[in-house]
């Protein structure tokens, strides 16, 4: 179902830039994002725009998905902060099919929906949803060598900096109503930060909001 208008994304995607691994455009040419997003949805899920799923939140629009995933790679163990129903998590997984994810959400609703995602795309083995808040870093003594928020935070949380491994990066927006989408580099302790646009994306929720 929508295989053509999901290749037709994937087309528009790499012409304009936003996909350049092959292993990324396997990924966004496999991932049914229509499962992601509520049915009155699914006729617009291949389109380039950010669509409701529940509890007030939103699946980011398939450029930026492709922005993020393509920074977060190459990853061993990936940390993602903001699950919602998995989009993001799913296509980071296919684009690395040797790493680990943990992802947490705060909204119980949606890491169900999520995990059943997960489930039938059988990547449950590889990617793990959590219900908390993920702004705290994971719970964990492992330390991801790649964080990405799918939140906006007016600043990056110090925990999640804490919990980042040296030489690690962290994809996260920063910033008030419009913000920007930062690749942030954990190199001899020192923090490189690149801005790669500027995107909405809703408030990140938690401690360390």
């Amino acid at each position: 179902m929508y295989e053509k208008e999901r290749n037709l994304m994937v087309d528009r995607l790499i012409n304009q830039g936003y996909v350049r691994s092959k292993n990324l455009e396997r990924a966004l040419r496999t991932v049914p994002r229509h499962i992601f997003v509520q049915k009155p949805y699914w006729d617009s899920a291949y389109e380039d725009v950010p669509l409701p799923t529940a509890n007030g939140q939103t699946t980011s629009a398939p450029s930026i998905i492709a922005l993020m995933c393509e920074a977060s790679l190459p990853f061993s163990f990936l940390f993602e902060v903001g699950t919602g129903t998995g989009y993001l998590s799913s296509v980071c997984a296919l684009s690395q099919p040797d790493g680990f994810i943990i992802t947490t959400e705060i909204f119980f609703e949606l890491a169900l929906r999520a995990n059943k995602n997960f489930q039938e795309l059988a990547l449950s083995d590889r990617v793990n949803v959590v219900v908390g808040d993920g702004s705290r870093g994971p719970n964990s003594k492992l330390m991801p060598d790649t964080i990405v928020v799918s939140a906006a935070a007016r600043e990056i949380p110090e925990a999640l900096l804490d919990h980042l491994k040296e030489g690690g990066k962290i994809i996260i927006p920063v910033g008030e109503g419009v913000q920007e989408l930062l690749l942030v580099r954990k190199v001899n302790s020192k923090l490189l930060v690149n801005s790669m646009t500027s995107c909405i994306f809703v408030p990140l929720l938690g401690k360390y909001e």
